[in-house]
């Protein structure tokens, strides 16, 4: 039975055309979806009867204590200043294969892990409580516009 664990997850981020992996962060969500109703109740019905509506993707959130020498916590900063929408790369701890990006074909993803992909963008946010004991952190909201998809690793039997 396989088990796959958080540890030496990987997230990274198609900014500006070129790819940027997250180093050290402390927490990343996906956020759950949501889907509108659509009444399709018969009013000669006991019970009510629903059509699924449209996708209302969830908001996720990426934690970071802020190390200012850390090049992709002052991205991450940019990005929520920015608002742009980004396409986001999930990878496995499987291994630590990195995507590629061209212009021209796009995303390219390594076969030999799980990867979670999205578009989304980062809301800015002041740091988190500052308090005795503690380090500067950040908890970023990603609002997604887009639903997650999973692509499978290539297993060998």
């Amino acid at each position: 039975m396989s088990r796959i664990k958080t540890q030496k997850t990987q997230v990274y981020a198609v900014i500006a055309g070129a790819v940027v992996r997250f180093a050290c962060y402390k927490g990343f969500s996906f956020g759950q979806d949501t889907f509108g109703k659509i009444d399709a109740s018969c009013l000669d019905e006991d019970t009510k009867d629903y059509e699924r509506g449209m996708r209302d993707p969830g908001e996720g959130s990426i934690s970071i204590d802020l190390d200012d020498e850390n090049v992709s916590h002052i991205k991450l900063l940019q990005v929520a200043e920015s608002g742009e929408k980004i396409e986001w790369y999930i990878g496995s701890s499987h291994a630590s294969t990195p995507p590629t990006y061209e212009a021209v074909t796009g995303i390219d993803l390594p076969e030999d892990r799980i990867w979670w992909s999205f578009k989304g963008y980062i809301n800015p946010t002041a740091p988190d409580d500052i308090a005795a004991d503690a380090l500067v952190s950040y908890a970023f909201t990603i609002v997604r516009t887009s639903g997650v998809i999973t692509t499978l690793r290539t297993v060998t039997p």
